[in-house]
């Protein structure tokens, strides 16, 4: 047996000379087969007491030399250790004669060196051990790896050992395996971290392309080349067919044209905002609004460039939604308990479901842009604007402009990215052209074009840009006698007046002065901030005999300036202006007067009138919506829009309907 400098003890094979390792021969100064054919060549019969393998000069020589531990026990305790061992051990030979092996071996490797060596010992086949730890004098652990050999004396069998030690190399082993695993933990840890980070960048990345995909502008990049590198699902909404054409024209700006906007972006770092940009497309021009900001890498360096795009359409319904371009009065509003009338309001209803254009005749103050608003309303484009153009109040020179816009540069004054017209604010809606016949005829001419083809061309721009609007007319004039006469173009007329609405004055239907006038009465009322008021007989006769050049909107003047000036609680003659009061009755008026003076004022019950009117409307609606059920096989959504309503709207038009309350 061979003792190690911290304690150990190892054991090998008989078959020593096939097993020993090449890795311990360098510790032996006879180099590769020293120590091997040192035991082979000892002759240990001539050894006939303990004492003669201390005192054997052969053997001493032999193992005296050597720079590792070698000892020589038995099952009785240790015979012999050379001085290397002593020194690395600090045992002396003496110390160890008294102790077993396995008694300066480390506790935890005894209890399986223990067996191991006493079976080995009576000659029975063990398991081979190469290394374990001894426990020096001073108490260190020593690490040992090992070679031995058994060989029979006198009866018993005596183990020659060989220790080398391995502490340091152990340590070494050790803090590598700790450096390994701390490594190992790390880069687990790291690459853990990696994965976080990338799942969360997944995460990021898809909640961007669900941002870029369902945003309503559209978001370019481009690169310093000019190249698009991204551009996301904006314009297969917009326009397929434009994708190509877009992105050539905006590489086009960035290497064609130095003085554009996305040139100056690119390579002066200037952000951008809001310019309109026309691109020319297959189904015509499409106007968009472009902002652009540069993107700098962290030297300051414009890297690539991010571009929105927004409709101009979307642009302008924006505006409209915000600055009043919207229609506020319904079918509803209007009030009246006439035949004719109703009559009037139940065919406009029906000319709403359509797109066909609308010609209102009438009287100044007869309500023609009510009932314009009211056909928007009730028709599929009431979520569109309702733009209002007065053809009589813009100068001439102006018109044009007024109507078709005009782009940078028209005109001395102009805006510097152009002005849209009333024609492209009304794009999806309604544009309503109030006073069309003081339209002069080289403007005609132009609106007739825009009519027909159903896109323009601002004033001094080359673009075509479509237009989709629904056109409703009014007029204070006879638009056929003025066509007969060369003041209104045939050709324009007929594509005005496809519908005709002629709306009779106050004077043809005396039986709703009195509910107009109750009506006003309240209105007034509220915004004068007085109590109700009574008529008196004489004023509904004065108010029904006078002949209302004014038609409604004289009567709701002279309602207000009556209440204004009402010093009681009720509305007598001498309010009245002095024109109304000179009135001379005629037949009709004398008629009414009557019978408007033998029924109670308190009779005139405008709500009720409009109960009325409802009642009548109400049922009309119903059956369109029945009819546009049926013909939509009870497809809500689509009968909803076709109607120009909401479901939830539709919906609780069918449970007011079917509850029979209306």
């Amino acid at each position: 047996m061979i003792l190690g400098q911290e304690g150990g003890f190892f054991h090998h094979s008989i078959n020593a000379r096939r097993r020993f390792s090449w890795r311990y021969r360098k510790e032996m100064k006879d180099q590769p087969h020293g120590m091997r054919d040192r035991i082979d060549n000892v002759d240990v019969s001539i050894f006939q007491t303990k004492q003669d393998w201390i005192e054997n000069i052969d053997f001493r020589q032999m193992v005296e030399d050597l720079q590792i531990i070698v000892c020589v026990y038995d099952i009785d305790g240790f015979i012999y250790l050379n001085p290397v061992g002593e020194k690395m051990t600090g045992y002396s030979l003496e110390e160890v004669r008294v102790k077993r092996f396995w008694e300066v071996t480390h506790p935890e490797d005894a209890l399986w060196i223990k067996p191991r060596g006493l079976a080995r010992l009576r000659g029975e086949a063990v398991p081979s051990t190469r290394e374990f730890r001894i426990i020096k004098k001073n108490g260190q652990v020593m690490w040992v790896n090992v070679f031995w050999m058994i060989t029979p004396w006198h009866g018993k069998n005596t183990i020659i050992m060989a220790c080398v030690d391995v502490t340091e190399n152990k340590r070494l082993t050790e803090e590598l395996q700790a450096s390994r695993s701390e490594l190992e933990t790390r880069v687990k840890e790291r690459t853990e971290e990696l994965n976080r980070t990338n799942k969360e960048l997944l995460l990021l990345n898809q909640n961007l392309n669900n941002i870029l995909k369902n945003i309503s502008d559209g978001v370019v990049t481009v690169n310093q080349t000019g190249d698009v590198v991204l551009l996301n699902a904006f314009l297969d909404h917009v326009s397929k067919s434009a994708v190509g054409k877009i992105k050539h024209r905006l590489s086009s700006m960035i290497l064609k044209e130095d003085d554009s906007i996305l040139n100056k972006m690119l390579r002066e770092k200037k952000t951008f905002s809001d310019e309109e940009i026309i691109f020319p497309t297959a189904e015509g021009s499409l106007n968009l609004l472009v902002s652009g900001t540069p993107i700098l890498d962290e030297e300051g360096a414009v890297q690539s460039g991010v571009i929105v795009l927004r409709p101009m359409k979307d642009v302008h319904r924006l505006i409209q939604r915000f600055s009043g371009y919207r229609a506020t009065f319904c079918f509803e509003d209007i009030i009246t308990n006439d035949p004719i009338m109703l009559t009037l309001i139940e065919n406009a209803r029906n000319t709403a479901l359509g797109n066909s254009n609308v010609v209102i005749e009438g009287a100044s103050g007869t309500g023609k842009e009510l009932f314009a608003q009211a056909i928007h309303n009730y028709g599929p484009r009431s979520r569109g604007p309702f733009i209002a153009v007065n053809c009589g109040a813009i100068p001439r020179e102006l018109i044009a402009s007024e109507l078709f816009g005009y782009a940078e540069g028209a005109f001395t004054g102009a805006k510097k990215s152009g002005n849209p017209g009333k024609f492209e604010l009304a794009s999806g809606g309604t544009l309503f052209l109030d006073e069309i016949g003081d339209m002069s005829i080289d403007q005609q001419v132009s609106l007739l074009r825009v009519i027909q083809e159903k896109r323009l061309t601002r004033i001094g721009g080359h673009d075509a840009i479509p237009v989709d609007v629904r056109i409703i007319c009014a007029t204070n004039k006879d638009l056929y006698s003025e066509m007969r006469t060369g003041s209104f173009r045939n050709d324009l007329y007929y594509r005005l007046n496809v519908i005709n609405i002629k709306i009779p004055p106050l004077r043809e239907r005396r039986g709703d002065i009195m509910l107009l006038f109750n009506h006003f009465m309240k209105m007034a009322e509220r915004k004068a901030n007085k109590k109700s008021s009574r008529i008196s007989g004489d004023v509904q006769k004065h108010l029904i005999n006078y002949s209302w050049p004014g038609n409604v909107r004289e009567l709701q003047n002279v309602v207000e300036r009556m209440v204004n000036v009402m010093s009681g609680s009720s509305l007598e003659t001498d309010q009245l202006p002095q024109d109304i009061k000179m009135a001379v009755p005629s037949v009709a008026s004398y008629h009414e007067a009557n019978r408007a003076t033998k029924a109670s004022v308190n009779t005139i019950d405008v709500d009720a009138a409009r109960k009325l009117y409802r009642q009548k409307s109400g049922e009309a609606e119903k059956q369109h919506i029945m009819g546009l059920l049926e013909l939509h096989h009870g497809n809500i959504s689509r009968a909803a829009r076709e109607i120009g309503i909401s479901r939830t709207t539709l919906y609780k038009k069918i449970r007011l309907y079917n509850s029979g309350k209306c």
